[in-house]
């Protein structure tokens, strides 16, 4: 069965929100939230469609839009550890969103959100910043010294 104009523009949209959620962004990007909120507004009408596609295909696109919206709740933390562990329990898509894709986007953004946090967590706990220098407030110490 061919896909519904509606079906096509989902697909379509959901690529475009997956390369984004992929790419670094500005903490003040606000296209990525409104984008998933029209994912979820056609997730909706393609459910109440008469030509709907399958049911596994619909779930697909429910797991994809909720991993995204999950994603983003997380980002909205301020800890990065709360950031980590809401990302343990995003679930990736299982299935890539376009023939041209061998690894599901979604599995990768979550992928590359894990090693993000973890990254952030470590240098919360050891106190330094990206590139990995002590930062300048530390107080610098030196080994003790007996005297013999």
């Amino acid at each position: 069965m061919a896909a519904s104009r509606l079906e096509l523009n989902l697909v379509r949209l959901l690529c475009r929100c997956e390369t984004m959620a992929a790419e670094k962004r500005d903490p003040d990007e606000w296209r990525l939230e409104k984008y998933v909120g029209a994912l979820e507004d056609m997730l909706q009408a393609l459910k109440t469609q008469a030509s709907k596609p399958a049911s596994e295909v619909i779930n697909e696109y429910s797991r994809k839009v909720d991993f995204l919206k999950g994603m983003l709740q997380a980002e909205k933390l301020t800890s990065s550890s709360e950031k980590a562990l809401a990302n343990q329990f995003l679930a990736p898509g299982r299935v890539p969103t376009t023939a041209k894709e061998r690894v599901p986007a979604t599995k990768t953004v979550h992928l590359q959100s894990r090693a993000r946090y973890t990254s952030e967590m470590r240098s919360e706990l050891l106190g330094t910043d990206s590139a990995g220098e002590p930062e300048l407030d530390v107080r610098k110490r030196t080994p003790c010294r007996t005297h013999s």
